[in-house]
């Protein structure tokens, strides 16, 4: 948190998307609950997979603090590697689910990430354009041989440049991060990434391409409604600001 000390401030605000972002989380839901707009109303966003490898699509919900699942790769703390501290517990997270089995009540009976090369998108539509977006990453490897990327969209129309994981672990490219290791049982925190980064300025629609086995968590995003915050004053100079 921030506090800013100054004499005579005058703040205003208007309705945009705010790059101080809460963070989507999938914790409220249970082990194998199909996700679709369970956040529509507290983030503004709906979710959906594209499954190349299934005649279903299916967004899932893996609790990686079950033990004995179908994907033991997701299951953590502690994680095998990453930018994540190995004894981080990360919970629920979300994964395009491998089989539809005991669906019929929205929970899927034995949550499973799809394995197969390429397994899919998960997509992350906004009701509203956005600003940035940031995920934590986990058990994804061969980034390479997987074609991983995250690609953004804005009325249907893809916008500014996809990042390939590839990039971000390769030291010549603008989206290269050194604190990221990819491989089996790692768990990274990816961006979060602004408009401006990608070369947009806004986007109402995140695909995020998962090669292989893997899940996301922790989405950066704001939430709807929040506002960006203009602050002017005699003597900001002065101003002292505490985190």
């Amino acid at each position: 948190m921030s506090k800013l000390v100054a004499p005579f401030v005058i703040v205003s605000a208007f309705c945009a998307p705010a790059l101080a972002s809460p963070i989507l989380t999938f914790d409220p839901a249970v082990h194998g609950e199909i996700i679709t707009n369970q956040f529509a109303a507290s983030h503004g966003v709906t979710i959906s997979a594209n499954n190349l490898n299934r005649a279903f699509d299916l967004a899932a919900v893996f609790d990686s603090l079950e033990v004995g699942t179908a994907d033991p790769d997701l299951e953590g703390p502690p994680w095998a590697g990453g930018n994540l501290a190995p004894n981080t517990i990360l919970g629920n997270m979300l994964i395009i689910q491998e089989n539809n089995i005991g669906i019929g009540d929205g929970i899927a009976d034995v949550p499973d990430d799809e394995g197969n090369r390429p397994a899919g998108d998960l997509i992350f539509d906004f009701a509203t354009p956005q600003l940035q977006f940031g995920f934590d990453l986990i058990d994804v490897e061969g980034t390479m041989e997987e074609n991983g990327m995250v690609s953004f969209f804005l009325g249907g129309g893809l916008v500014g440049s996809p990042i390939a994981f590839s990039d971000i672990v390769n030291g010549a490219s603008s989206f290269f991060d050194a604190s990221v290791t990819f491989g089996n049982n790692t768990a990274n925190t990816l961006g979060p990434w602004t408009a401006g980064d990608i070369g947009a300025v806004n986007f109402d629609r995140v695909v995020i391409r998962l090669g292989g086995s893997g899940a996301v968590d922790n989405i950066a995003v704001p939430a709807p409604g929040v506002g960006v915050f203009f602050v002017t004053a005699a003597g900001l100079a002065g101003a002292r600001r505490r985190r």
